[in-house]
């Protein structure tokens, strides 16, 4: 029976037994069947418009049902269609206004058997194969599954694509390579398919040519124009209105084929391959109006570059909100997942984030702050340090973009917001800082780092690392402490750093014993950090005063040394008690490689960092605790004017963002406070500052040293491993694909297939490209934003039994003659996969 008829006949049915019917609809599957809806002496009401009068007329029917005079009325039915799920308990079911009627009367689609799925295979259960591979593998409507019934019989092609849907045929013949050959081989397969094309979407051959490879390309142009022509919701201009397309009645095949190519992963690269050729065959994007409406499908690629610049206007215009609504409806489009695409939508999507962001901060500021309100705003969980983060993440997304023309408008826009919101945020945090000194009362400070969380844990005797790390800011700890959520126990906390913040002043306070120790010492013409009489000048006076203090139950390594040789570090570890891991990352990276590198790998230190504490977990360390010596301040540049003189006076140790000991007189731009008034000890005086975010020297966009929430204020990581033993995996089998030996952008579009083993595990793991074979290569490339990427973490998420995209951004500068991409456990560094591509970008 058609699935519309016994769906009809089964409401009246309901209607005559019980004469009131409230229809539950979550999904909307039956939204235009119940609109239409009409029979005999019934009326339809329907609660999507307004609940409150749907209810007034329902118990306006209902008194006629049970009081009027006239037959008419009394023998009346009511339909009532209400667009959401029926209440579960007692305690629903008594806020719901139609309850009472589906007490009264009856109620459908709140049971299983009465959700479209079921009542589709009630109704053709000879089709049950079929309907459950649709519902499987899409969202069947109405008008479909009413197909079904009125599917021909193609004894051909069911032979050759194993299927009677028209939808399914199409799709396949038009772009499973495999099947169309074997179709065009088969005897008179070409002729009952076009009869079938003929009668699902009107597809008329004219001609008496009967090879499907050439008539293929016709076929996929009807299909794919009149997808987009149903999209469209206005009309096409008159250059396009004679190319033929397919009728309104056809509508529903149409879309569930392209649907099918486009999702289906054996089919979507031939689907790409056409619509571009269509797209370029038709000349779309030059007859197309500029500013039209792409609608909501993805049927040719320039759809996705028109929507795009769409995005950016809206962002720019002031309205980010409905830019995401553009951004979150595209996340799954097809052309999306071109590597030389997706970047440009990441970029925007972290864009209308920093935006936002900026203007809640912006309204936050009252500019009667004290620092407490200030700590506190900028640390809470959702606090003020997300701008921060916005900013970083979108600066990292930049780096991937290969052609920014389109979101040009929104890059400068999106560094003017964050540098107004972080520099009226450091006004009021200065002024604050004038007016109670630092650090604030009663806040955790950074000299307390050791003795309130590592030293206790020894007391105890417990294994424990603490990791001090270089110029992590408070909201890379953040994301530091989400990533290592699943892993243990976390929390995230906060400390107020010394002054002035840099690594020698910064490191000392995190050594045992340094509050109220911690002192500024004027040696040989500078200021040396020291603990009483003790100088800690360097990293190695600081390991020294840990190896004094804890003897042979101290050990210490560097990052690097700990990641790149594990098995010499876990024999050391098994000895200590106090295992220190110092790196000079971010602030290497940040000093050192430039300002499109800092941006792009100032992230990198949070994943190599989750990494070693998943190692030493693994090596039976219970307790981790992570702290930095400073934060940072990143902006893209430095704007004119704002490198201000600095003012006479004896500066024994001068930075680009403080000089520290005493002044004779102020300059323009620089605020001189006395050193007790911000926690400095010691041979200095005064400590002067440049007001907002100026420097004293000229230099890139990166800086610290200064007193601001981002470079003062450093998080306090403390971990404890979960109590669920961890398992060690086999080697995962990882196949790199690409579709060639060469590679000819910096963007390149690898995939790679993860083979699934008895549980489908999925396989956490880095992707970086070298300059070459061999311990020596140098990497010079890693996974770009994509799906599969942690942005906290950087690494990819693999799922087994599928093949998982994933671009990879190679550095600007590389001209070498080939790459090798390696795919490696992050925690070990060991390679489980790699493939050699010969650089043809110059070919």
């Amino acid at each position: 029976m058609k699935f519309t008829s016994f769906l009809h006949k089964k409401i009246v049915d309901l209607l005559g037994d019980r004469r009131i019917v409230v229809w539950y609809d979550a999904e909307g599957d039956f939204k235009s069947f119940a609109a239409e809806f009409n029979a005999p002496n019934c009326e339809v009401l329907s609660a999507e418009a307004s609940v409150l009068k749907t209810r007034r007329r329902a118990d306006e029917i209902y008194r006629l049902m049970n009081e009027s005079e006239n037959p008419s009325e009394r023998d009346r039915c009511l339909l009532i269609y209400i667009p959401r799920r029926r209440g579960a308990g007692e305690e629903e079911k008594m806020r719901d206004p139609f309850e009472v009627y589906a007490m009264a009367g009856a109620a459908f689609g709140d049971t299983e058997d009465q959700k479209i799925e079921s009542l589709a295979r009630q109704a053709m259960p000879q089709k049950a194969d079929e309907i459950a591979r649709l519902f499987r593998e899409g969202k069947p409507d109405i008008a479909l599954l009413d197909g079904l019934e009125k599917i021909q019989r193609w004894p051909l092609l069911n032979d050759v694509f194993r299927t009677e849907t028209p939808a399914e045929i199409i799709a396949a013949a038009l772009c499973n390579t495999a099947k169309a050959k074997e179709a065009a081989a088969k005897p008179g397969c070409v002729d009952e398919l076009l009869r079938l094309l003929a009668a699902a979407v009107g597809f008329k051959h004219t001609g008496g040519d009967r090879d499907w490879n050439v008539l293929r390309p016709k076929a996929a142009e009807y299909i794919f124009f009149s997808e987009f022509v149903f999209d469209l919701p206005e009309s096409v201009p008159d250059a396009l209105s004679a190319v033929p397309r397919a009728g309104v009645e056809a509508k529903s095949v149409v879309y569930a084929a392209c649907d099918r190519m486009r999702s289906d992963t054996g089919l979507r690269e031939t689907y790409v391959e056409l619509a571009q050729g269509i797209e370029s065959g038709l000349r779309l994007p030059d007859l197309m109006p500029k500013d039209f409406d792409p609608g909501g499908r993805d049927t040719f690629p320039f759809e996705e570059r028109r929507l795009l610049g769409r995005a950016v206007g809206l962002v720019v215009n002031g309205d980010p909100a409905s830019a995401r609504t553009v951004i979150e409806n595209r996340k799954r489009s097809i052309w999306r997942t071109d590597p030389q695409r997706s970047p440009a939508w990441t970029a925007l999507e972290r864009a209308a984030a920093v935006i936002e962001s900026a203007a809640a901060v912006s309204k936050g500021l009252t500019g009667k702050e004290n620092l407490s309100v200030l700590l506190d705003a900028y640390t809470d969980v959702d606090g003020w340090w997300r701008l921060d983060r916005a900013s970083r993440l979108f600066e990292t997304a930049l780096t991937a973009c290969t052609d920014d023309d389109v979101i040009a408008p929104v890059v400068d826009l999106c560094r003017r917001r964050y540098r107004e919101a972080v520099t009226a945020l450091q006004n009021a945090f200065l002024a604050a800082v004038q007016a109670e000194g630092w650090p604030p009362d009663g806040a955790p400070r950074q000299t307390r780092i050791f003795d309130e969380h590592v030293a206790p844990l020894l007391e105890r005797r417990e294994k424990t690392a603490f990791f001090m790390v270089d110029s992590l800011r408070y909201e890379m700890g953040r994301d530091l402490g989400e990533a290592l959520a699943g892993t243990g126990e976390v929390h995230v906390g906060r400390a107020a750093g010394v002054v002035p913040t840099v690594t020698g002043c910064g490191m000392a306070a995190l050594m045992p014993g340094a509050d109220g120790m911690l002192r500024l010492v004027e040696k040989d013409g500078g200021l040396v950090p020291a603990l009483g009489t003790r100088l800690l000048k360097t990293s190695a006076d600081r390991m020294k005063l840990l190896a004094d203090t804890y003897g042979d139950r101290f050990f210490e390594t560097t990052l690097d040394d700990l990641l790149g040789s594990p098995k010499k570090a876990a024999a050391d570890l098994k000895k200590a008690e106090l295992f220190v891991v110092r790196t000079q990352d971010p602030d290497a990276v940040a000093e050192n490689l430039g300002a499109w590198r800092a941006r792009r790998y100032l992230s990198d230190v949070i994943g190599d960092i989750a990494a070693a504490v998943r190692w030493v977990v693994s090596q039976g360390v219970d307790r981790v605790v992570i702290s930095a010596d400073h934060g940072h301040m990143m902006l893209p540049e430095i704007p004119a004017g704002d490198v201000v003189q600095t003012p006479p006076g004896g500066w024994p140790a001068s930075k680009r963002r403080c000089l520290l000991g005493s002044g004779l007189s102020g300059s323009a731009g620089t605020v001189t406070l006395k050193a007790g008034h911000v926690g400095v000890q010691g041979d200095v005086q005064e400590v002067c500052l440049p007001i907002g975010f100026r420097v004293f020297s000229e230099g890139e966009g990166y800086f610290h040293g200064g007193l601001s929430l981002q470079e003062a204020v450093v998080p306090v990581i403390v971990f404890r491993a979960g109590r669920e033993k961890q398992t060690t995996a086999g080697k995962p089998e990882i196949d790199v694909r690409y579709r060639s030996d060469k590679f000819t952008s910096r963007v390149i579009g690898l995939k790679f297939h993860l083979q699934s083993d008895m549980f489908g595990t999925a396989a956490r793991v880095k992707i970086e490209a070298y300059d070459g074979t061999g311990t020596k290569a140098k990497v010079i490339g890693e996974a770009a934003d994509c799906e599969a990427r942690d942005e906290k973490t950087r690494e990819v998420t693999l799922q087994a039994g599928k093949e998982t995209p994933v671009p990879v951004l190679l550095d600007p500068d590389f001209d070498g003659a080939e790459i090798e991409i390696r795919v490696s456990d992050p925690q070990t560094r060991v390679v489980w996969a790699k493939r050699k591509l010969k650089n043809a970008m110059l070919d």
